[in-house]
């Protein structure tokens, strides 16, 4: 039994002072039920995805979507955790969920809220998605395993500042068409590639340019299982989804390698019958 997306809600990015953990859930919940056109007694199941890792002392966080409206009470509510990968793998449950005819409707939220936490808190919160036995003293933080990998890349293919330069370039221009983008505005190659007052090195050949922001913010998808999704006024389905872990300590892999990323969106492209060259 397939799974389609029926409904969706997303709110912009940035610093949310008026904001909480649970009034974001309850935002995009609300929202997402609204564009699919459905009431919140047809949710059959919640899938929450929600990192935390010390930003909010609220730890327990499925049951918020409930606040959303009283006909969710007593549905399944469970919260997912994957670290930087939390919100799809938190689609990827609520679409078993349907795969496995254990419901028809389910409600996915993501949600983080970073910005009320002191700076130098939020590298340290971070980096317990890094293994800590041998990565807690990386420099730099989070960032700093991520610098290392850059570093590790420049030792074997040579100084590649330019093409990060392109790439953050590129991806800042993109943020400028997208409404829900934290930074909406271009500020070009010259910029991202020269170290500045205001692009700093982070943590090895990374700049800030190259690093993401810390950020609040929620998004929600109304599931359906292919039956329902006929039913509903628009439906977008799955042609192909995968789900890879990998070792987490470093030590354990190639890290220039990424094999996990690779293995994922090729099982993704066999599943949905296409190549690269497609």
């Amino acid at each position: 039994m397939s799974a389609a997306i029926v409904g969706w809600a997303h709110t912009p990015f940035g610093k949310q002072d008026t904001e909480t953990v649970e009034s974001l859930i309850v935002r995009v919940a609300t929202d997402a039920l609204v564009d699919a056109g459905i009431t919140a007694d047809q949710v059959d199941e919640i899938v929450l995805g929600h990192f935390n890792a010390g930003f909010s002392a609220q730890d327990f966080t499925a049951s918020l979507v409930l606040q959303a409206d009283p006909a969710l009470r007593f549905k399944p509510a469970t919260r997912v955790e994957n670290a930087c990968a939390t919100g799809s793998a938190a689609v990827h449950q609520g679409v078993r969920a349907i795969k496995a005819g254990a419901a028809k409707v389910v409600l996915v939220v993501g949600v983080e809220q970073m910005t009320t936490t002191p700076g130098p808190e939020i590298g340290k919160n971070l980096l317990k998605a890094s293994y800590l036995a041998q990565e807690s003293d990386v420099q730099g933080g989070f960032a700093g395993v991520f610098g290392k990998i850059a570093s590790s890349y420049f030792q074997r293919h040579g100084d590649q500042s330019d093409a990060l330069a392109m790439i953050a370039a590129k991806n800042h221009k993109n943020g400028v068409d997208n409404p829900y983008a934290q930074m909406r505005k271009d500020l070009g190659y010259a910029f991202c590639r020269d170290e500045s007052e205001k692009n700093p090195y982070v943590a090895g050949p990374l700049k800030r340019t190259d690093c993401s922001l810390v950020s609040d913010g929620a998004a929600a998808l109304v599931l359906a299982d292919e039956e329902t999704a006929k039913t509903m006024r628009r439906a977008v389905g799955f042609r192909g989804m995968a789900h890879v872990q990998d070792f987490l300590p470093l030590s354990r892999r190639d890290i220039l390698k990424f094999e996990g990323g690779a293995r994922a969106w090729q099982q993704a492209l066999a599943q949905a019958g296409v190549v690269l060259d497609d």
